[in-house]
């Protein structure tokens, strides 16, 4: 970013110097409306985009022409700067790049024009004028340009140059035959030859098309046999490494396999630990040890994840966020150092996130976060699709740890009550549905809840939430499950169990409940609950079908007045 500052400054002194020296060989400023349409035209002539491999032009250069023959032709330089008008990004370094582009533009035809003599030859002053252009802008537009990109100057840009002067010099030859007729007074004869300069840049414009297709095309090829190879190479590493007993060194070298095979320079695998609120990082590469260990020691709670978590920066299941690192709280971030991306054509900014969900159903347990791409550019959705597999393997790894496994299992279970999310509630709901296993399911409610929390706060809440949540699972046989469904609302899977049974099961639950001491200041705290019941197969066949017969239960049981047992 600095060589593009100090080139930028170098080339405003020169363009000073030049239009200096332009503005003191203007004997008389002239401007007609007449000129509008030329300078339109010159504007129109930036915008056409014609930048492949094999063909790169400046464009306008058909437009600048027609300046310098029916304008002033130390004036006509001065245009250049309208190309500062295009609409695009405007960050710091696109505007930089911006800049270097419009100066580039006012050298070439500022001492194209400065050292060519307009009183001879229409024919030898334009040659002449093309020639200095040319020259100038493979100074500014090649040398400095490979300069401030860090690169050596190659074959390519022999041959792109080559094609560019004959584009030059052909409009040069046109311009030469219209300045002569314009001259001569053949006005009808002059209007045909401007038409040459649109129609040149129309059929040049066509073959770039073509051309740019045909580069698409090879890069496609060329971008899938990468994808194959790549995913090829990344799942047959992973399969030797699983056989690796210590699993934190497994997936660090997971870790150095994105890294190494994918080609990202830091690379982080993080699991989500439900029970203790926390995202630990479990293997690393790229990063520093020391950074690491400070990272490890420092584990952000798991609300950090959801700053990612927006559908708005949503690619395939997982999510990149264009320069937003900037909004997160570095506290809990690594830093790389990104000086080495190739600013001027890489896409990849240092504010870019980049981030792997690593999915057990439909629940997320962790994710990779990877940075700083060796090729310098964004994710395409190909390549995101390859980390997502890397994901998936990530899992089966830490699935098979035992430590791991206990860290996946508390994801499932709510932090305070330690029952079943409601989330894996309709998970186990759903699978006891496909072994089609008849159960019941009961809804429960805590009776007058928010006159607990109202009367005597939310701690003493949430401890006669801990509470009834202890009796729940004291009351549940082999193969029954219990889930908090929502604040105050619990529900529970009775496995192999009738209405008549389960009904019996609820009022030993209410025996429990009513045995139940909760005292806050000397005062007795009343709890009590309404059920509903529902069974499968007889009242549904599907999760939505049984929850909302046992709802409609509960809610029947609230409206009789509370701490009652319905079942319909």
């Amino acid at each position: 970013m600095k060589k593009i500052y100090f080139i930028n400054i170098i080339l405003i002194a020169i363009s000073a110097l030049l239009a200096l020296g332009l503005i003191n060989m203007v004997e008389e400023f002239t401007f007609s409306v007449r000129i509008l349409p030329l300078l339109v035209f010159f504007v129109l002539t930036d915008l056409v985009p014609i930048k492949t491999k094999q063909l790169r032009l400046i464009t306008n250069f058909a437009g600048m022409v027609p300046l310098l023959i029916f304008w002033n032709p130390y004036l006509a330089p001065f245009a250049a700067f309208l190309t500062a008008i295009k609409k695009g990004s405007y960050s710091e370094h696109k505007t930089q790049r911006k800049l270097f582009r419009v100066l580039h533009n006012f050298i070439m035809y500022a001492s194209g024009v400065y050292f060519t003599s307009w009183d001879g030859n229409p024919y030898l002053s334009l040659l002449y004028f093309t020639s200095i252009a040319k020259l100038s802008s493979i100074v500014t537009g090649d040398i400095l340009n490979q300069y401030v990109n860090g690169r050596k100057l190659a074959f390519e840009n022999l041959l792109v140059n080559l094609i560019e002067a004959s584009y030059f010099f052909f409009l040069a030859i046109i311009g030469g035959m219209l300045w002569s007729l314009h001259l001569a007074g053949m006005a009808f004869e002059a209007g045909l030859t401007f038409m040459l300069f649109p129609l040149t840049l129309m059929v040049v414009w066509i073959i770039a098309g073509f051309l740019r297709a045909n580069e698409e095309a090879k890069n496609s090829l060329s971008r899938l046999r990468s994808i194959r190879s790549k995913l090829a190479k990344t799942l047959e590493l992973i399969s030797i490494v699983r056989s690796e007993s210590d699993i934190e060194k497994t997936l660090t070298d997971v870790a150095n396999i994105i890294r190494e095979s994918i080609g990202y320079k830091y690379v982080i695998i993080n699991l989500f630990d439900d029970a203790n609120n926390a995202i630990l990082r479990i293997a690393q590469a790229g990063i520093p040890e020391e950074e690491f260990k400070k990272m490890r020691e420092n584990p952000p709670p798991l609300e950090y994840f959801d700053q990612v978590r927006d559908e708005k920066y949503r690619v395939s299941r997982s999510y990149f966020m264009p320069e937003s690192s900037k909004l997160l709280d570095t506290t809990y971030s690594f830093m790389g150092h990104y000086d080495e991306l190739l600013e001027a054509q890489a896409e990849w900014r240092p504010d870019d996130i980049l981030v792997i969900p690593i999915y057990k159903g439909e629940n997320i347990v962790g994710y990779i976060s990877v940075d700083a791409p060796f090729d310098g550019r964004r994710p395409q959705y190909e390549d995101i699709e390859i980390l997502e597999i890397v994901a998936d393997q990530v899992l089966r790894i830490i699935e098979e740890s035992e430590r791991f496994r206990e860290i996946l299992m508390a994801s499932k279970l709510d932090h305070a009550t330690g029952l079943y999310t409601h989330t894996e509630f309709y998970s186990i709901l759903e699978s006891v549905i496909k072994a089609n296993r008849p159960f019941s399911l009961i809804m429960i409610d805590l009776d007058n809840f928010k006159e607990i929390n109202d009367n005597f706060g939310h701690i003493v809440g949430d401890r006669a939430i801990q509470e009834v949540a202890e009796v729940i699972k004291s009351s549940l046989r082999k193969g029954d499950f219990a889930a908090r469904y929502g604040g105050d609302e619990f529900a529970i899977i009775v496995a192999e169990a009738s209405k008549s049974n389960t009904i019996q099961i609820a009022r030993r639950m209410n025996d429990k409940l009513k045995k139940l001491r909760l005292k806050e200041k000397d005062r007795k705290i009343e709890i009590s609950w309404s059920m509903g019941i529902a069974n499968f197969p007889i009242d549904g066949e599907t999760p939505s079908e049984i929850v909302e017969k046992a709802d409609n239960a509960l809610y029947a049981a609230k409206r009789s007045g509370k701490n009652r047992i319905y079942a319909i």
